[in-house]
Order: structure tokens, then sequence, then C-alpha cells
């Protein structure tokens, strides 16, 4: 039933985003973000709790108001990337001011695939689009939504946008297959993963738990990864950004594998955060990124 009411939600915010022009659709979805933040009180302490920890020397009113500023961005966000399914993918591509263009060439030009890093930060969804226009379809890899209704939209999206989407459940043999054939696989690692999963790295100088799949596929297969992002611009235009592509060879004082793997996940956390502290009300601040598990029980005696 909830799983209903929220897809019913979905199919309100899809028709009124696509209503007006497409420009209209960032100033609709930053309300409903307005409104999300008064609504959702848990999800807003958790922003601010997780912007005290990545700014510790700003105020905590400034807390308060980055936090209110990223629900704004969050609900703009998602508006847009709906109301933009109006477009094609040529067209929605005609949109987009490039910077650093010569460094998806790079990645292509090393000839063993590439990974395209992307975060929840600035309009994520759009990051590698161009890619997948003038380079070939990413394969991206995400978790299935627990609402299977939202769950088919939102892969109906991707696979329109040139994404073609690899469920994360046993994600790596398929990964490999793609590298293999010289192919793109699009991963966003900024969100905190089971410590069954993870391997702990710096994020905002605080150990934050990390999938180390990337760092491991990246140097078993040498396929570099490159760092991408995308910007609003007004008029319902945008702006991607790459990064130099990371190379696996760039450790080599790593002492094992596991510290090559360690180093290399620090640096993509690295440039992730770069970003994320020139655009501070662009991330996802209500994921509880830094959060601890739970203490492990302590054994009877006798165990």
């Amino acid at each position: 039933f909830l799983h209903r009411i929220e897809y019913a939600a979905y199919l309100f915010v899809r028709g009124a985003s696509r209503l007006f022009p497409h420009p209209w659709a960032r100033r609709f979805g930053r309300s409903l973000g307005s409104l999300a933040c008064f609504v959702d009180g848990r999800h807003r302490r958790v922003a601010e709790k997780n912007l005290a920890i990545a700014f510790p020397e700003l105020p905590r009113s400034e807390h308060r108001r980055l936090a209110r500023e990223s629900f704004r961005h969050f609900g703009g966000a998602v508006c847009d990337a709906i109301s933009a399914t109006r477009f094609d993918l040529v067209e929605l591509c005609r949109r987009f001011r490039f910077e650093g263009w010569e460094h998806v060439e790079a990645a292509e030009a090393a000839g063993r695939g590439y990974f395209v890093l992307g975060s929840h930060l600035g309009y994520w969804e759009f990051s590698a689009r161009p890619i997948g226009l003038f380079r070939g379809t990413i394969h991206a890899v995400a978790r299935p939504t627990d609402n299977p209704h939202l769950d088919r939209e939102l892969r109906s999206l991707r696979e329109s946008s040139g994404y073609e989407v690899i469920p994360k459940q046993g994600a790596a043999r398929r990964m490999m297959q793609v590298l293999k054939r010289g192919g793109r696989v699009g991963i966003l690692i900024d969100q905190r993963v089971q410590p069954r999963e993870a391997i702990s790295v710096p994020f905002f100088g605080r150990p934050a738990l990390t999938t180390p799949a990337l760092a491991r596929l990246s140097l078993r297969t040498g396929a570099p990864v490159l760092p991408v992002f995308a910007y609003a611009e007004a008029g319902g235009r945008y702006r991607f950004v790459a990064h130099p592509p990371l190379f696996p060879t760039e450790v080599t004082s790593a002492t094992s594998e596991e510290v090559a793997v360690s180093e290399l996940t620090a640096r993509y956390l690295a440039t992730t955060e770069k970003e994320i502290r020139e655009h501070p009300p662009e991330w996802l601040w209500m994921h509880d990124r830094w959060r601890e598990p739970p203490p492990q029980k302590a054994a009877e005696p006798g165990e």
C-alpha cells in the first residue's frame, strides 16, 4: 500500500514537472524540497549532523541553512531529471557546457575500458550522459529501489538516457565482462556500505566505510577511473565536469594489494570531497554516511 502511495506521489510530480517549460521544473522541485525539509525531521537531523562533521568550523546556524538548501537542491534535481525526459539524448546533450572533455579522451585512449566515477552531488543522473552519447553505453551499477513501481520507472529513465543498468548484487562479474570489451562502467562510491563489504578510509577527515570493489577491479584490469560531475546552469542547461583519470599504476609504491586498494579508494573519495567542498549544498547530506556499525555483543564466559 505504501509503495502505491509513493508511486502515486511520483506520478503527480512527473505530471507537474512536465506541465510547464523545462526551466520551471527546478523551481517547482525546490519548493517540494522545502516542504520535505519541514516534514522529514529525521533526515533533516541526519543532514545537520553530517554537516557538523564535515564543516566543524561553521556555526550551527550555517549547518541548518545548508541542510535546508540540500533538501531544496535535491527536490530541484529530481524534478529536473523527470522534466528532462521530454528531450531525447541528443537534445539533452546540446544543453551541456563541457569542462575537461580531454580527460574523457585520455581514459578512452588507454584502451582498457574505464570506470566512470560519480557521486550523489549536483545533477548526478546527468553526469555520464554525454559520454553515453558520444562514446558509447555506460553500464551503471545500481541497487534496485525498495519500491518496485519506482524502480521500474527509474530503470526506464536511465536506459532511455544512454545507460544500461547492472544490478549491484553480483555486479563484479558483469563489470569485468564490460571492461574486457573496452566498455565503460559507471559507479557511485560516496555512500556507506555494510561493514562486511567495506574498508575504512578518510572522508572529510573522518573514517568512512567505503566499498573497495572499484579499486580492486581497477588494479586487476588496469582500467582507469574517470571522475565526472554535472551541475545546473541557468535556463534549464547543465555543466559537465571531468577530472583527470586515476590510473592504478599511480600507487606503485604500495607494499601490497590491500595497501594499494586503500590508497586508491582514498583518492577517489578525496576527489569527491574536493567537489563537495566547492558545492556544499548540492550533496546528499540526508544519507547517514558516518553511521557507526552496531557494537559487537560481548562473548559470554565459556563461549
